[in-house]
């Protein structure tokens, strides 16, 4: 398969903190990786270097051929890949409709142009003229979805899927993520804190310990024989 995002040797973190130690994996065109470890090991900080959020001191991104620079956050975005912030960045003030609206205006055309963002969450189409704060934290996570997939992207990045989410949302959430990986041949590179939903969802698992890949396997192996390592 075709590599689109490479990581080679990446050093990262904030001011003087070295959080993710020579970090090297790829995600190939369509891929769905999960991205596990417990909390503190670096997948965060690994995200945000990735995507230009966070300190890179040594190292390469490479999307396709093309090499990111560090803090370049457009340029990664305009090369197809979106990240959903554990945050869920969404702007509370605008309604559904301004949301994706405004994610639209950084499409670059990279993915496939058929993609609706809603099709897959329903509820939230007709919500479309509510402002997004007012949506319960379920549903701005299914909107923080909705908007990258506005920019129709090559691969999304989330950062925390089912963070204060409640169940049956969070169901949801991983149908539609498989369903447009899919139908739309969108990679996935997802972080969760439940090692379950994330493997579910993704092919492939990379397991982090001390800011580094302990373990890149497939996803039944993760859960399986590498548990040590997702709890506490």
């Amino acid at each position: 398969m075709t590599a689109l995002l490479e990581v080679e040797n990446l050093v990262a973190g904030y001011g003087s903190a070295r959080i993710v130690n020579d970090v090297s994996f790829a995600v190939a065109e369509g891929e769905t990786v999960a991205l596990l470890g417990r909390n503190g090991m670096g997948k965060s900080t690994l995200l945000r270097a990735i995507f230009g959020l966070a300190q890179r001191f040594e190292g390469e991104v490479r999307v396709g051929s093309r090499v990111v620079a560090p803090r370049r956050p457009e340029l990664i975005a305009r090369l197809g890949l979106t990240l959903v912030p554990d945050d869920r960045g969404v702007f509370p003030r605008l309604t559904v409709e301004e949301n994706l609206r405004l994610a639209s205006l950084g499409a670059a055309g990279a993915g496939d142009s058929r993609l609706d963002p809603l099709a897959p969450f329903p509820e939230l189409r007709e919500r479309a003229r509510q402002p997004a704060g007012a949506l319960s934290g379920g549903l701005q996570q299914q909107l923080a979805i909705a908007r990258a997939l506005s920019a129709r992207p090559r691969m999304i990045a989330v950062d925390e899927l089912s963070q204060g989410v409640q169940p049956s949302i969070v169901e949801s959430l991983a149908v539609a993520l498989m369903r447009v990986s899919d139908e739309h041949g969108i990679a996935l590179l997802i972080v969760d804190q439940s090692p379950a939903l994330a493997t579910r969802i993704c092919g492939r698992a990379l397991i982090m310990e001390k800011g580094r890949i302990a373990a890149d396997v497939a996803s039944a192996t993760a859960t399986s024989d590498y548990m040590d390592l997702l709890v506490v």
